[in-house]
Parts: structure tokens; sequence; C-alpha cells
């Protein structure tokens, strides 16, 4: 099953803290909710008492409205503010456990006809060859969350600074997988609707072209093999630091490098400019007595 995240701070947030005993207990029990039963945040009116004590979830669900926490939906239900920025969506869920399945079908696929590799397919948790993999596939969190406990018999890897520095939430090289994947293609990373959304809703895709952006985030995981925890929130890091540069850039004072302002007007720029400017210094300065 899905695991559901919370930030290490939690607890200490301003607006939890100041919640009642028994609105915090349905704020954490709504986002568990949502994360196993696969709702994007969202809490329906009659499925609130299956959250928590119907005699008083009404008056729990007024306090996190209240304070910010629920975002009430007019004659549906409630909706958990910010969910997505520590949860994956439903889809996201569904594509992963859709690319493990067929992760798990590949590989048994090949062992059928290859015996030399007597182990199945590395996915954070022991997997039974005659274990029906789309049953196992459906109830596995190993894909939502941190990285389990490593297996006994496997020593940890180590950790190596990664795109977001240091070398928290991230792994080494992963050993070689027997079916060819980088761990970002194996862990099944899509761009989905909801990542634009929040591309957008921060202003990013203003500073950056968001396909581009995560061409080249797939591209690197995929040369460098490095593992993330999250592969969501590397990417949202990645987003911000090429915003980042990307508005420094412009806040910088004169012409944008690279950008050459011609007599008559015109500027050239990107490989123009680097051909005018060459150029200018092969052609020699006309001197006085030639003009």
């Amino acid at each position: 099953m899905p695991w559901a995240r919370f930030d290490d701070r939690f607890p200490s947030n301003r607006k939890v803290r100041l919640l009642s005993d028994g609105a915090f207990r349905l704020y954490v029990s709504s986002i568990c909710w949502s994360a196993e039963n696969l709702t994007d945040g969202v809490i329906k009116t009659a499925e609130l008492r299956l959250v928590a004590d119907v005699r008083a979830a009404r008056t729990r669900a007024k306090e996190l409205v209240e304070f910010g926490l629920w975002e009430e939906l007019p004659r549906k239900g409630w909706l958990i503010h910010d969910y997505h920025e520590y949860n994956p969506t439903a889809e996201q869920v569904r594509a992963d456990r859709a690319a493990k399945t067929a992760r798990q079908q590949r590989w048994r696929e090949k062992n059928k006809k290859d015996h030399s590799n007597p182990e199945p397919p590395d996915d954070g948790a022991d997997v039974d060859a005659s274990t029906d993999a789309s049953r196992d596939a459906s109830r596995d969190g190993s894909g939502d969350a941190a990285p389990p406990r490593p297996a006994p018999s496997r020593p940890e890897p180590q950790l190596s600074a990664g795109v977001d520095g240091g070398g928290a939430g991230s792994s080494g090289l992963d050993a070689e997988r027997p079916d060819g994947l980088a761990p970002i293609d194996a862990d099944g990373f899509v761009l989905t609707d909801a990542m634009r959304r929040w591309a957008k809703r921060d202003g990013y895709s203003d500073l950056v072209d968001i396909d581009h952006a995560t061409a080249q985030f797939v591209s690197h995981y995929r040369s460098t093999g490095a593992r993330r925890s999250s592969w969501p929130d590397a990417w949202q890091k990645w987003i911000r630091d090429d915003a980042k540069r990307a508005a420094e850039r412009r806040q910088r004072p004169g012409p944008p490098g690279n950008v050459i302002q011609l007599p008559t007007g015109q500027a050239l720029s990107g490989t123009d400019a680097t051909v005018a400017g060459w150029m200018a210094l092969a052609t020699p300065p006309r001197s006085e007595d030639s003009a």
C-alpha cells in the first residue's frame, strides 16, 4: 500500500501546534486515509465517519478549515491543503505500481531462459517468484516512500552527493539491474499534470521551460545511475534551482551575455553574436590615413 509522508518538522508547525488533540488526530488520519485510498487529498462528506469519530468529526473539520489545513469543497467534502506537496498523486502511484509489475514480469520471463541470476530484481523488498506480480505490486509501498531497510544479506549502499547536495535522501549507484534500467526509469518517474500545476502556481514555469528542464533532469540521473527516495521532491528542487539561476540572469545589469549591438540598432545573440564577435576581431581597424 502507499505510504503517507510527513515532514520531520510537522508536529512543530505553527498551525498544527495550535490544533486541539481531536483535530490533530483527524488531520493525521485524513492524510493516511487519502494515501491509502488514493483520493488525492479529498475527504468526501459521506466518508468522514470512516476517517474519524463521527460524533466530533464535523467540529474538528471546521477547526481544520479555520486553521487553513483543510479547504471546504461545497456539496462534496474537504480537500487537504497542499496534500501533493509531500505525497504523490494517485496517477503517479498507479504508474509506479504498473511499472513495478512490468519490471517483475520482465525479470521472470528472462529468468525462465537464463537461470544464472537466482535473485529477483531489487525493488527494496524480497519478491517470491511464485507470487502473482500484479497482486504483489499493488500492495507494495517501496516505490511510494522512503527506501526500506536493506536486505540483511546485502551491504547498505554508500551515500553519494547528488544534484540536490549532500547525501540526504539519496543513495549511491545501484548495482546493475537484470532489466538494464536506470533507477529513475525503473522507479517509473513521470512528469504529471499535478507537477506542472505546482510549477505554474509558484511561478517557476514563467522562468523555466518545464519540459526541457525535466528532460535534463532525467538525462542527468540516467547518466549518474543515482537513486532518490522521492523523485518528485528531487525534481522540484531541480526546477527551483533552474528558476533561481534564470531569475539571477535576468537581474544582471546591462544586456544579457553573448549579445552584440550592431550600429544599425540590430541586436545579435547566440551563435550569430559569436560569429560577429570573431569577425570583428579578425578585421583590422581602419586608420585615419585610409579614411
